[in-house]
């Protein structure tokens, strides 16, 4: 005769039964969409920097700088994400935002002979394409575009 002990192997359904339904709610609603914010917070940059088109037909004279940059450079890779977000923060305020220009689209070389761009990333102003800095740092970029 075998006798069988109650509640002694509980399975993940049985323990998942018992977590109280707050718990329950933020493991299975909230916990998900924090992870996919906190992704896109990180993938969102990378994949602009990498599979944007960026076919530049102007120049936006409106905006506070542009960005000369190329998705291979380990720099610009560096300081996109920063100038990225600094542009959706601004999304409604075009004057504060920082134009950027991918120069190894083919249709985008043309900037790099015309501003005579030599090293990415290139900051430069658009209404003074002699001003112009080469940084990865944030504060010496904020300052240049504040200028």
């Amino acid at each position: 005769m075998r006798h069988y002990i109650k509640g002694g192997n509980n399975t993940k359904k049985e323990t998942n039964k018992q977590l109280p339904k707050p718990i329950k709610i933020v493991v299975n609603k909230v916990l998900p969409v924090i992870v996919l914010l906190v992704a896109g917070f990180y993938f969102l940059p990378y994949a602009s920097l990498n599979f944007q088109n960026n076919d530049v037909d102007h120049i936006n004279k409106n905006n506070e700088a542009v960005m000369f940059y190329s998705s291979t450079c380990s720099h610009c890779q560096k300081v996109y994400p920063k100038i990225f977000w600094h542009n959706v923060l601004n999304f409604k305020n075009a004057d504060k935002q920082i134009q950027t220009i991918n120069v190894q689209n083919p249709n985008n070389k043309h900037y790099v002979s015309e501003f005579a761009v030599q090293e990415t990333p290139t900051f430069m102003k658009p209404n003074n394409p002699d001003i112009r800095v080469v940084s990865t740092d944030v504060h010496v970029i904020k300052d240049f575009s504040e200028r």
